[in-house]
């Protein structure tokens, strides 16, 4: 069966057009009777009209040759109901099975017809008879155009077995009529045949059309429903003509639910009765959407209770219509929340920034009671590198998210809380509890934030430094509390850990002041304005000057002689120690160079200092510069900067230590592991700290304690300086022991200029003993 031209759905057409044909052919049983029916009545009336008995066969066979063709109606029937294959290939070899079987009664029947024409031309011969025969024939005829366009060899079949048998009597008649007759069924054939032909044709293109719109159909639904965007169609008044199962779903509307053909009104109420958006917005949504209906472009977004937030479109149809399209912005929503939240929040410990919580604190503050008291607190972790250090920066971190959430667990009800970076955090209370003092609350805020916290598998123990700004609510100015708060924690710091302090006027006036010496120091280092002066330090049995400690001093031309303690701890934080450092090693070569050659000088080398891995050849540089022999200088270190890194300090010390400079632990005694280093560090010699010289003639210290230290640092090869011999009786307690090598203190003299220790040195005998030698020292020294 081919088809009239190309087409996608060509075998699909001719397919379903078979099956269909061959259903239609089974499926006519009301036609069937009917025409058993006129077909046996016809017979019955030619023999009645003949009186020929052999024309009472007929009636027979048109019956019997209808019972064939019933019996095999019935049989496809059945089976197509029953057990008729599913795959359209078995399908087909199943329906031409019965298309032949079809085609033997059916044919049976045609050719039963036309025999039935032949007897009546040939036997009868009546004019009722011929008329008869013509009209059973020519009357079977259309039948095969309308029921058999499916298959032209069945057509053709049917046709040539109606018409044979007539033509053939008509033939034998042997008159010129006759023959015409004859011919003119071959234009006849054609007719039926061509008609047969576009009847198919037309059958087959509705068909294919069909398949077509369906497939169209088809792919259109798949395309809408398989859409990331939701779509609703509405006609011009307003009902819905197209929804995809997108928009079901953001908007929430079950698959059982018939929303085609309601009205924009009926999706409204839906969205009301299942709460599609908060009560108090039902409202506001609904007169949105009525308005993007009848707007063309024009976008807004909803965040439905559910938390998804869609953005809805409406645009205008030429016939009059609009559709609507959905969209899940939920993701963008959020970026957009989370860009929000970092511009306002800190991305570690989620608490406000510096920024939100400014805007915060001022509002808190303009809201609350103009009388009501209201804190700056600020302070940061105590000794945090060393945690870092300890248990690695990502439990650092987890520290800082744990410290936030005690906060806001104990304190978020009472005060805005942020971190302002590293492990500074502030807080602003405008609401302290009742019957509370800011004594009582700082307290309780130290303790709590004192106690441990579980990072992961263990215990961290911190504590932090407190400063508190106070004042009124209705005074209150951001910017200057946080500046007196920052002043009150420096404070702290500068008291020990675990502190807090409220900030007075006199921490302004010292911050002004280091303000101010942090400007000059670095000029004054910079511009050789610091001055180095020494400290003698003489043999403790002969009494001679036989060393000095290198101690730097700033005469300030304002602020008069400022205090090492004041100016090295800020050198110390400003990062600069290690310039003054080496001008210092410098200038204490120098001098040391133009004393008796007896005589060394020791520099003291600060936790920084050796930090840095060329710390042993600035050393070298400045004694090569001065020319002075390594066995001439001394480096002092503290406990401290070993503690800070022991591996390195180990390291760097003994590269000095194979220059041949000399290496002494200063203030040995005061550190809770003094004693762990010892046999550690390539030491020569211990500075014993002047706790255990004060107080020694009074029996204040026992004796029993510098005996015990003088001992073991005897037994490990050290030699030992005592540090802070300030009289007399203090000289000759130490002296009495035996065990002291050199002597320290302001008993034999301050800290002097170069010439000075140069004249000491000079003036002084070789061999001095007893106590005339310190005496005489005292008064040489004290003019200076």
């Amino acid at each position: 069966m081919a088809l009239q031209h190309n087409s996608p759905h060509r075998d699909e057409a001719e397919a379903e057009i078979y099956l269909n044909f061959v259903d239609s052919l089974f499926a006519d049983r009301r036609g069937m009777l009917i025409g058993l029916v006129l077909q046996v009545g016809i017979a019955i009336c030619v023999l009645l009209e003949s009186r020929l008995l052999i024309m009472g066969v007929w009636p027979a066979v048109f019956m019997a040759t209808a019972g064939y063709r019933y019996f095999h109606i019935v049989g496809y029937t059945r089976q197509a109901r029953d057990s008729a294959p599913a795959d359209q290939q078995e399908r087909l070899r199943w329906a031409r099975n019965w298309e032949r079987r079809y085609i033997m009664s059916s044919g049976a029947a045609g050719f039963s017809v036309g025999l039935f024409a032949w007897f009546c031309l040939e036997f009868v011969g009546s004019e009722f008879a011929i008329i008869a025969a013509l009209s059973t024939v020519f009357a079977a005829l259309p039948t095969i155009v309308g029921r058999l366009y499916g298959s032209l060899r069945l057509a053709a079949l049917m046709t040539v077995s109606v018409l044979v048998w007539p033509a053939l009597s008509l033939l034998t008649a042997g008159n010129f009529a006759s023959l015409i007759a004859v011919l003119l069924f071959v234009p006849y054939f054609g007719l039926v045949m061509s008609m047969v032909g576009r009847v198919r044709s037309t059958v087959v293109d509705a068909v294919r059309g069909r398949l077509e719109k369906a497939e169209l159909a088809e792919r259109f639904d798949v395309a809408l429903n398989n859409m990331s965007h939701g779509v609703i169609m509405f006609d011009r008044n307003e009902r819905v003509v197209v929804i995809n199962r997108r928009a079901r779903l953001l908007l929430q509307i079950p698959k059982y639910v018939r929303v085609e053909g309601r009205r924009f009104d009926s999706l409204m109420r839906y969205a009301e009765r299942f709460r599609l958006v908060s009560v108090e917005k039902t409202t506001q949504f609904r007169e949105m959407l009525a308005r993007l209906l009848h707007t063309d472009g024009e976008k807004a977004e909803v965040r439905l209770t559910n938390g998804v937030h869609i953005e809805f479109s409406g645009t205008q149809r030429p016939d009059g219509g609009s559709v609507m399209i959905l969209e899940d912005v939920t993701e963008r929503a959020r970026a957009q929340e989370r860009i929000k939240a970092m511009a306002r929040f800190d991305s570690l410990t989620e608490l406000p920034n510096r920024t939100h919580f400014s805007d915060m604190a001022v509002q808190r503050a303009a809201e609350a009671d103009p009388n009501a008291e209201c804190l700056v607190i600020t302070f940061d972790v105590d000794d945090f590198k060393r945690v870092n250090d300890s248990i690695g920066h990502a439990q650092g971190d987890a520290l800082l998210r744990a410290i936030a959430r005690r906060l806001k667990r104990d304190y978020g009800d009472c005060a805005v809380i942020s971190r302002l970076g590293g492990d500074e955090f502030i807080m602003f209370v405008d609401r302290l509890p009742p019957a509370t003092d800011i004594k009582s609350f700082a307290d309780t805020l130290k303790q709590r934030l004192g106690r441990s916290f579980r990072i992961g598998p263990e215990k961290v123990f911190v504590t932090q430094s407190f400063g508190i700004a106070r004042g009124r609510a209705g005074d209150f100015d951001l910017k200057t509390s946080m500046v007196e708060a920052d002043l009150a924690l420096y404070h702290s710091k500068a008291l020990g850990k675990g502190v807090w302090s409220v900030f007075e006027p006199d921490m302004n006036e010292r911050y002004l002041r280091r303000q101010l010496l942090k400007g000059e120091l670095s000029k004054a280092i910079e511009q050789g304005a610091l001055a180095v002066r020494y400290q003698p330090i003489v043999d403790a049995d002969t009494g001679r000057v036989v060393a000095c400690e290198a101690l730097s001093r700033w005469q300030h031309p304002l602020h008069g002689n400022i205090s090492p303690a004041e100016y090295i701890p800020l050198a110390e934080e400003m990062g600069i120690i290690t310039k003054l450092t080496e001008s210092v090693i410098r200038t204490a070569a120098h001098d040391c160079m133009r004393w008796p050659e007896h005589v060394t000088v020791s520099v003291n080398l600060s936790a920084i200092d050796f930090r840095r891995d060329d710390i042993c050849q600035t050393i070298r540089t400045a004694l090569d510069a001065a020319g002075l022999p390594p066995e001439r200088l001394v480096v002092e270190i503290t406990e401290t900067a070993v503690i800070s890194n022991e591996s390195d300090m180990i390291s760097r010390l003994s590269r000095i230590r194979e220059t041949g400079v000399g290496i002494a632990l200063d203030d040995f005694g005061t550190g809770y592991s003094s004693l762990s280093y010892l046999h550690r560090l390539p030491l020569d010699r211990v500075k014993i700290d002047r706790s255990f010289v004060a107080g020694i003639e009074t029996g204040d210290t026992p004796m029993a304690l510098l005996h015990g230290i003088t001992d073991l640092c005897h037994g490990l090869g050290l030699k030992i300086t005592i540090e802070g011999v300030e009289t007399a009786d203090q000289l000759a307690i130490v002296r009495s022991s035996g065990k002291i090598d050199k002597v320290q203190g302001y008993l034999f003299g301050p800290a002097l200029p170069a010439t000075a220790i140069a004249e000491m040195a000079s003036r002084m005998p070789p061999e001095t003993g007893g106590q005339a030698g310190p005496l005489a020292m005292t008064a040489a020294g004290s003019t200076y």
